[in-house]
């Protein structure tokens, strides 16, 4: 298939991430970015780059499964985070392509810790630490939507860091006497 034509589906991939930045509802933005992992997924099958596509293909079925969090109590379960994480590794067992796999099933263990974490000062620093693994991962499988993505990702996630980490400590301590 045409580089370039496998490139925009991953930009479409990439635009479902920031359309799922653009609302303050938590259902919106994870039913969205099952969008995005779908679009990811064929993306990273077009490009042969099988552990992305595994990694983005359950992440689809994890994000769904975490949107049914405080609907269905059973999956409100520790339990369920760690499925996931174990899912994870076993599929990049199965699509190994040497040591650049362990970039992207770490980057997608620490996301699934973020996802489930209800604070959101720990979200944000376990997903800043996600991207860098991806960059490296989307740099040798030519998947520069996947880096523009991460670019994208990484710049929202400082700024939210800024104002709402850094920021309030530092006001914070200049307010305590």
């Amino acid at each position: 298939m045409n580089f370039i034509l496998i490139q925009i589906i991953g930009l479409i991939g990439l635009l479902f991430v920031i359309i799922s930045f653009q609302k303050n509802r938590k259902s919106f933005t994870l039913a969205v970015l099952v969008l995005a992992a779908l679009f990811f997924t064929v993306h990273f099958i077009l490009l042969k780059a099988w552990t992305g596509a595994a990694m983005n293909g359950l992440a689809a079925v994890r994000t769904y499964i975490f949107n049914l969090r405080d609907r269905k109590k059973y999956l409100n379960n520790r339990a369920t985070l760690y499925i996931f994480i174990f899912l994870f590794w076993i599929a990049a067992l199965f699509t190994w392509e040497g040591y650049i796999s362990l970039f992207p099933v770490t980057g997608m263990s620490l996301e699934c810790m973020s996802l489930w974490s209800k604070e959101t000062k720990r979200m944000r620093w376990l997903f800043l630490s996600v991207t860098p693994l991806w960059l490296v991962y989307n740099s040798v499988v030519r998947s520069y939507a996947g880096v523009a993505t991460e670019i994208f990702i990484m710049s929202s996630v400082v700024v939210a860091i800024i104002r709402f980490d850094l920021r309030r400590t530092s006001a914070k301590k200049t307010a305590d006497p």
